[in-house]
């Protein structure tokens, strides 16, 4: 529902501000106070939902989003400023919250490891299936009631969304005896400590700094190459459909025992090509083929990513290491927008792609890390701070998790027949968790 909720608003977001008569660069700086605010919340809002709990983080969620919305009736330039910097302190909290909350229950219910897993790909799946439903009900409430009836629509699943999770989920916390302070402390300390986290989130970070880009950029690139107008609900839809596809591709390949890690490398040099054609390629339709190779490409990140972050990442200070893994990615996406008026759509694409090249890069080098190549630390003068005061790093303390992920990956259609008799209504509770 809250997942309904934020798709809703993707379609004809970008369409909006232009109907009020906003220029290119001015709605630049709309999404730069966007990202800007969601790059200084996410420097303390993991922090705050680690102790003071994940479920009252996910309700200010909500109750942001509402207000965010509302905005989208005016077309001021300031009040829509308003909206954006609401929104940009609810998606700081969307991407690590909720994830968070999931995971903790997860192990504190002492689920098997690969329901773990499968919730993931459950996530991505019913998200895509949301989002495809979420742009054909968009486009079909714009035109017949308006370019912000979509907005008005997401006002009211999330005001009810809100009320279901605030009935359904129990609370829980990251390591709530300590405080805000310490907590980021921490949170950079096993960033800056240990090489198997920091390069999993550079290589994150840069991917999704790519995609945002990507994000920002579909709507004038295929209305500029189009002679006719773009419908960009069925567009969307359609993007949503390619995610689906690559949710099921990370599924399969799974189930034949493939590498996570190598498989988000593959992910990365896929998302790299599909934003390179856009740089050499000026035509409508090999432009639109080319963005639902990438969007399928994103359908394999998310669930990729979830799962590595859940292998990876330490559990009492997971949201606050999230959050702060965002601050470089929207730093990076607010230098973009800053120039975004300035530069051809083709400039535009060239930076998304060399983000997403170094993000392979800096997966290249965690795979090294994670499969023993410990001579890549030397070699990148990272010293890793568990090691030497002689604390199991991410990548030991994952070992056994990762085993078992891996040793249950032969039996996934066991699985699916255990979560449909088992597991079905547990997931029900947690399918949204990345809203």
């Amino acid at each position: 529902m809250l997942t309904a909720a934020d798709w809703l608003q993707g379609p004809y977001l970008y369409a909006l501000y232009d109907s009020y008569g906003h220029s290119k660069q001015s709605i630049g700086h709309l999404f730069i106070l966007g990202f800007g605010t969601a790059a200084v919340c996410s420097t303390f809002v993991g922090s705050l939902a680690d102790k003071y709990g994940r479920k009252r983080l996910c309700q200010a969620y909500c109750l942001l989003m509402i207000l965010s919305l509302m905005t989208k009736h005016s077309s001021s330039w300031g009040i829509l400023a308003v909206g954006r910097v609401l929104g940009g302190a609810a998606t700081s909290i969307l991407f690590s919250s909720f994830e968070s909350w999931m995971v903790h229950q997860h192990l504190q219910l002492s689920y098997p490891d690969h329901w773990m897993r499968r919730t993931f790909e459950v996530v991505v799946s019913g998200t895509g299936i949301t989002a495809m439903t979420s742009g054909l009900v968009a486009t079909f409430f714009t035109s017949h009631f308006g370019r912000v009836a979509p907005f008005d629509l997401a006002i009211a699943l999330a005001a009810l969304g809100l009320l279901l999770l605030s009935r359904a989920w129990p609370e829980n916390y990251g390591d709530a005896g300590i405080s805000v302070i310490q907590t980021l402390e921490n949170s950079y300390h096993s960033i800056r400590g240990d090489p198997v986290i920091m390069l999993l989130g550079i290589s994150q970070a840069l991917y999704e700094a790519g995609m945002y880009t990507f994000v920002i950029m579909w709507t004038p690139a295929l209305d500029s190459t189009s002679a006719l107008p773009v419908s960009h609900g069925w567009v969307f839809s359609t993007f949503m459909l390619c995610i689906i596809l690559g949710g099921t591709l990370y599924k399969q390949y799974l189930a034949y025992g493939g590498s996570v890690e190598k498989l988000m490398l593959f992910t990365c040099g896929i998302g790299a090509v599909s934003l390179a054609i856009p740089v050499v390629i000026n035509e409508h339709s090999l432009l639109l083929l080319s963005f639902f190779v990438f969007e399928t490409s994103v359908g394999v990140f998310w669930p990729s990513a979830s799962s590595l972050r859940s292998m990876y990442f330490p559990e009492d200070t997971r949201a606050s290491v999230m959050a702060t893994l965002r601050v470089p990615q929207n730093i990076l996406i607010m230098c973009v927008l800053s120039v975004i008026g300035r530069l051809e759509n083709w400039m535009v694409f060239s930076i998304a792609f060399v983000f997403m090249t170094c993000a392979a890069v800096a997966q290249w080098y965690f795979i090294k890390i994670t499969t023993g190549e410990t001579d890549v630390i030397e070699e990148l003068g990272i010293v890793d701070e568990n090691i030497t005061e002689g604390k199991p790093s991410a990548a030991a303390g994952s070992a056994s998790k990762k085993a078992m992920l891996l040793n249950n990956s032969s039996s996934v259609a066991g699985a699916d027949l255990e979560l449909a008799s088992m597991g079905g209504e547990r997931l029900s509770t947690t399918s949204h968790t990345g809203a």
